[in-house]
């Protein structure tokens, strides 16, 4: 009886570990369509707009094979944060105005941190009753400046708070509202690397993104 009642325990405490692995963040400048309300738009507020986690990482990597909604819903629905009829994106307003080729201060707010590494795309938003599509914001991944590499910024610190990610904008893209979408790729899961080794950061990740509507001048 009391083995049972210990394993009981160890599996309580351990559930608790593995939640608390997790990592959490959105991204607050530009202020993204689930974190708008917290600076002053009139939209619906999302008051899990940390958690946009594509599922959870079993869920993505397991069920849906690393796939990932657009602005971090389950690839499998509901998709809460897209375009036409998601409850965070029927009233989306433009957060931020910018000029072609500006450097812009991205501003992300982790609040459990895990390390790893952000990545930042854009893709014209065409029509408001379509989402754009992620091969549109693969093939548009902006430059992060001050960074050894071109189109990543690595988390320099596991503190919680606020990183500030200097990245610049096309030269040759104009329009009326585009899509900037963050990701966040943690560190912290245990995988296989690419040379066959096993290591903290080798292999699937959990994955958390936002989408932020802007203008471009």
């Amino acid at each position: 009886m009391r083995l049972i009642l210990l394993t009981i325990f160890i599996a309580l405490y351990c559930s608790v570990l593995v939640d608390e692995s997790s990592g959490h963040g959105y991204i607050a400048d530009p202020p993204s369509r689930s974190s708008a309300w917290r600076f002053g738009f009139p939209t619906v507020p999302n008051y899990d707009d940390n958690q946009l986690f594509c599922g959870g990482l079993d869920y993505q990597w397991k069920k849906m094979a690393g796939k990932c909604g657009i602005c971090g819903d389950p690839y499998g629905g509901p998709l809460d944060n897209e375009l036409p009829n998601g409850k965070y994106a029927k009233h989306l307003v433009i957060t931020r105005s910018y000029k072609k080729g500006q450097r812009v201060d991205a501003k992300v707010n982790i609040t459990a941190n895990h390390m790893g590494f952000f990545q930042f795309k854009l893709c014209e938003g065409k029509t408001m009753a379509k989402e754009v599509t992620q091969d549109c914001l693969d093939s548009h991944t902006l430059q992060v400046l001050e960074s050894k590499d071109k189109f990543k910024y690595n988390v320099p610190s596991e503190k919680p708070k606020v990183y500030t990610v200097p990245i610049k904008l096309p030269d040759d893209v104009q329009c009326e509202r585009c899509v900037i979408q963050w990701t966040y790729t943690a560190g912290n899961s245990w995988g296989q690397c690419p040379n066959g080794t096993y290591a903290e950061g080798c292999g699937p990740q959990e994955t958390f993104r936002g989408c932020a509507d802007v203008k471009i001048a």
